[in-house]
């Protein structure tokens, strides 16, 4: 067996979290990929330069952050990275330790979103739209109970950063989702607020099915600015 290769460990680091650190660089240096294997914990020991329980710290680490897998007597591999629930786990850390108002959020959201129902409008699919229709049915249904009409309303607008195909849109809508149901419940709790942004969402979606990019995202930002001065 060939002699193993020391992974670099910064110092300055708690030696957990370097070692962490340079399991995360392992993986990206050779390009391993979901479901391919790491080396032994007892290789790992030898390239780490440390003993098991750190070792064994730093894999924990991994795993919380659905990086890498144990599967007992089989060893550990490498995860599929689902950065979305990454970034959505996070988004109260967002909320708590930046300065955001809700001008910055509404102004964020007005460009987003709107680039994301225009592409939506041209890159969805027919799974995309049906996914698109219940949630804006459970709207509809939910318009006297609150909580319920938030949680629809919060899966269309994840739905539809989906429908453009670009995981990237779906992260940063994950990585706001805290700030945007937070945001909800700043509203007046009004039957009448809700039956209107019902209203706006069938525009919106009304123009996703016609495949119309430009008035997918005119909708949506007519639907930010309403819901802004609702606020």
């Amino acid at each position: 067996m060939p002699v193993a290769e020391p992974l670099p460990i910064a110092r300055r680091e708690t030696v957990v979290d370097a070692i962490a650190h340079a399991l995360i660089q392992y993986i990206a240096a050779n390009g391993l990929r979901a479901g391919d294997r790491l080396p032994s914990e007892r290789r790992l020991v030898e390239m780490v330069g440390a003993s098991r329980l750190p070792l064994r710290e730093a894999l924990c680490v991994l795993k919380g952050l659905g990086i890498v897998e144990v599967r007992h007597g089989k060893g550990i591999f490498v995860k599929r990275l689902d950065l979305a629930s990454l970034f959505g786990m996070l988004s109260p850390l967002l909320r708590i330790q930046t300065d955001i108002d809700l001008r910055h959020l509404f102004e964020a959201r007005l460009h987003l979103e709107a680039s994301i129902a225009q592409l939506a409008a041209v890159s969805r699919t027919d799974e995309n739209f049906h996914v698109l229709q219940q949630s804006l049915e459970g709207m509809r249904k939910n318009v006297r109970h609150r909580r319920a009409y938030i949680r629809h309303d919060m899966a269309f607008h994840m739905e539809l950063a989906r429908s453009t195909g670009n995981s990237i849109f779906r992260i940063f809508m994950a990585s706001i989702t805290d700030l945007l149901q937070e945001l909800q419940h700043l509203y007046r709790n009004k039957v009448e607020y809700r039956q209107l942004a019902v209203s706006e969402h069938e525009a919106i979606l009304e123009a996703v099915r016609a495949g119309d990019g430009q008035r997918a995202a005119e909708a949506m930002q007519q639907h930010m600015r309403n819901a802004m001065t609702r606020l």
